[in-house]
């Protein structure tokens, strides 16, 4: 089995490597850093999305499985506080490079999940860049459903303790009722990541691009 996974530095896509390691699966990833060496790594910032082709073409392989699970969180503020340019920012990392990934994966792929979040449904106040792109990404997700052969899905794996999260519940409770509902809901990592994997085993009993919540899977 071969997997390929973006952002593994730490959180959900480190914890996703440790555990497929554990099945022995064959890992490819991509990213800024690579605390693992045992893996096969090329190292690129997904901000420069005219280096994704190089990388993806350094591996020379094809993928039983495919993890887009790098993005940015942005700030917690009003989306009236959130400039254009911020918002560029944000959906470069978690839409535009996803898109560029998908382009050049998809003829190599047989499965390719986006991770993105209930956020896109929910549309909390104070999550206004990070929303946007998430719903974006899953609309995106549905388009290409029709358009590639590979099957795709957007995954929202609920709330796990990460540094994302962390940052997140650090916002001004009282100006966002959300984040207390997050700090309150979150589960730990490694029995995030367990659910996580379970849930993407399962994502072939649902339709090709499909928005998923992992809450209502397990």
């Amino acid at each position: 089995m071969k997997v390929l996974i973006t952002g593994i530095n730490r959180g959900i896509g480190k914890g996703l490597v440790e555990e497929y390691l554990k099945k022995d699966y064959e890992i490819y990833a991509i990213g800024r850093s690579n605390p693992f060496d045992n893996i096969n790594f090329y190292k690129c910032d997904l901000r420069a999305i005219e280096r994704i082709k190089e990388a993806i073409e350094s591996f020379n392989t094809k993928f039983d499985l495919v993890i887009l699970n790098a993005g940015i969180l942005g700030e917690i503020k009003l989306l009236k506080e959130w400039s254009v340019k911020e918002l560029e920012d944000i959906f470069l990392v978690n839409v535009w490079s996803n898109k560029v990934l998908i382009d050049f994966l998809a003829p190599f792929s047989k499965k390719i999940v986006a991770i993105s979040s209930g956020v896109a449904i929910s549309g909390n106040a104070g999550w206004g860049g990070y929303a946007l792109s998430k719903c974006a990404l899953n609309m995106m997700v549905n388009i290409y459903a029709k358009e590639i052969d590979s099957k795709i899905y957007a995954l929202a794996p609920g709330v796990i303790d990460t540094d994302m999260v962390q940052k997140v519940i650090s916002g001004d409770r009282n100006r966002f009722e959300s984040l207390n509902r997050v700090d309150a809901s979150k589960i730990e990592l490694n029995k995030g990541i367990n659910r996580l994997v379970k849930a993407i085993d399962m994502l072939d009993e649902y339709p090709s691009g499909s928005f998923l919540d992992i809450r209502n899977m397990l």
